[in-house]
């Protein structure tokens, strides 16, 4: 039996796996469930304002009062939590909000590779000159690829070009 992680892909396209087993929302509503989870997880040890969640998923400029939005994304978050238990993962409360500020929170270990690349960054950028090739050979395939659902491109900078 695989271990009990959520992995998370967010460069080369989103994935979930739990345990070793793909992790696919229900497809019914799920595009905004998928953007939110998506912002939650970059935004993972800072939390995301509310009001830039709602700016984002329903648009700022988008018809409709503050206070129905705010229970758009109130309905959202209680449908994101229930998504995930419905496709495997375990009874948890997985976002919070505390302050105005949106966190998602797991008992789950999580690996998140984007949290793999800002290591990978920051040991780059401790590495005393040393290439990119010397310190993170590994993330290569990470940066290939569409990121988030989004297509984009990476460029790895020298040393001395990253700020």
């Amino acid at each position: 039996m695989s271990e009990n992680v959520l992995r998370i892909q967010m460069f080369g396209g989103f994935a979930m796996y739990y345990g070793g087993n793909p992790v696919t929302l229900n497809k019914a509503g799920s595009s905004k469930s998928v953007r939110l989870l998506q912002m939650l997880l970059l935004s993972l040890h800072s939390g995301i304002a509310k009001n830039e969640l709602i700016d984002c998923l329903y648009g700022w400029n988008e018809k409709g009062d503050a206070a129905n939005r705010n229970k758009n994304l109130n309905n959202l978050i209680y449908r994101l939590k229930g998504q995930l238990v419905s496709c495997g993962l375990p009874e948890d409360e997985y976002v919070e909000i505390e302050e105005g500020t949106c966190f998602f929170r797991s008992r789950i270990p999580l690996e998140l590779d984007t949290q793999r690349f800002e290591e990978t960054v920051k040991l780059a950028r401790s590495s005393g000159g040393k290439t990119y090739r010397d310190v993170g050979q590994g993330q290569r395939d990470v940066l290939r690829g569409a990121f988030a659902g989004k297509s984009v491109r990476y460029v790895v900078l020298p040393q001395e070009q990253i700020l």
